[in-house]
């Protein structure tokens, strides 16, 4: 018994002055279990931006404007969208977004040819 409470006390030790010499607990998070045993784990990483779901929502935004494109035509999307560029600030803005680009043409042209 006083083998293990000294063995214990050791990795304790270890710990704390690990956590001395950085003067902050660092990416770790330290545990003590029922029996005594200290537990380390790593901390989990922070998730960076999530440029995953960024990109989803940019490819749907250009689908989107693709298929009201095909669905619409062309000349009939570019009118109400220049309709909307004399309103409002709020309409304008959304002119403005949704004015026919390359991209939308191109998955118009696209949706055309399957459909």
């Amino acid at each position: 018994m006083s083998e293990s409470y000294a063995e214990f006390h050791d990795r304790l030790a270890k710990i704390y002055r690990q956590q001395a010499k950085t003067g902050r607990l660092g990416r770790k998070s330290v545990a003590i279990d029922r029996n005594g045993y200290v537990i380390v784990k790593g901390k989990a990483n922070r998730r960076s931006f999530p440029w995953t779901g960024l990109m989803m929502v940019v490819v749907a935004f250009f689908a989107i404007k693709g298929v009201m494109i095909a669905q619409f035509g062309p000349d009939f999307y570019s009118q109400n969208v220049a309709r909307m560029a004399d309103a409002s600030v709020a309409e304008q803005a959304a002119a403005w977004t949704m004015s026919p680009d390359p991209v939308s043409r191109w998955v118009a042209l696209q949706l055309k040819s399957v459909f």
